[in-house]
């Protein structure tokens, strides 16, 4: 666990509408154990609106799900609010869908049943995230999901994947730092990056790196076949969390 967090700065976790189930539980469960589950706090969206939250935040985080519900409870003075406070030295890490909506244009599943095409607000990233990568995704159960070989900072190792995308030109783009890029044949393709935002920091994720394989369910087809994977580089994970966490500035 980290030490030396001052008992009143708290980590926030959007948990309103979009939000997925699973995505909330391994949140919470990743970073209850490294900060302490008594920092941990769920937000929703009036209450990100109302901005009185920012006084004792050390992060924001905006979990997996599915972000054109972020968009429409806080398009508008939501985005701004949260802006402001990454500005004034605060820190936003988006995981998956969190990660889309961090990212200035969204690409996702064009020309397909679940397609969602259009720009975002929040536009850390000043690019596009297009997704999903290696597999269709799918709503209401795990049939996407993947072990995904990534090459980070940390070394190479395995993450759960389902349905993130990766941040196009990122190399390009000045200010955008390279935590991972997915191994792919051809290419590799940023995969986390690292941005400064005025103050403040932000990490977007594509894969789960938050996906704690202790909680997954054997007995579900599609995730007993990469369980394993996971397992073999737990600690990696771990020690790909606590980088991260050093890189938002916490």
């Amino acid at each position: 666990m980290l030490g030396n967090m001052h008992e009143s700065k708290m980590i926030y976790i959007y948990a309103d509408t979009g939000v997925g189930r699973d995505s909330l539980i391994h949140t919470m469960h990743t970073f209850g154990k490294i900060f302490g589950k008594n920092t941990l706090k769920t937000i929703r969206a009036k209450e990100i609106i109302h901005g009185t939250w920012r006084s004792n935040a050390r992060l924001l985080i905006m979990p997996g799900g599915a972000d054109l519900p972020y968009g429409n409870k806080l398009n508008g003075t939501g985005n701004q609010v949260i802006k402001e406070y990454v500005a004034f030295g605060g820190a936003y890490l988006g995981i998956c869908a969190g990660s889309y909506y961090g990212s200035q244009f969204v690409e996702f599943d064009k020309g397909g049943p679940l397609e969602v095409v259009g720009q975002r607000e929040l536009a850390f990233f000043q690019g596009k995230a297009i997704g999903p990568m290696f597999a269709p995704f799918d709503y209401n159960n795990y049939w996407g999901a993947r072990a995904a070989k990534v090459s980070t900072i940390c070394g190479d190792l395995t993450l759960f994947y389902n349905g993130g995308g990766f941040f196009e030109n990122a190399k390009k783009l000045p200010g955008v730092s390279i935590i991972a890029q997915y191994k792919m044949e051809a290419e590799n393709l940023p995969a986390i990056i690292h941005i400064p935002y005025g103050k403040g920091n932000v990490v977007l994720s594509s894969p789960h790196f938050e996906f704690c394989q202790d909680l997954l369910d054997p007995d579900d087809v599609h995730l007993a076949k990469i369980i394993p994977a996971l397992q073999n580089d737990e600690l990696l994970r771990q020690n790909l969390c606590l980088k991260i966490m050093e890189l938002l500035g916490l």
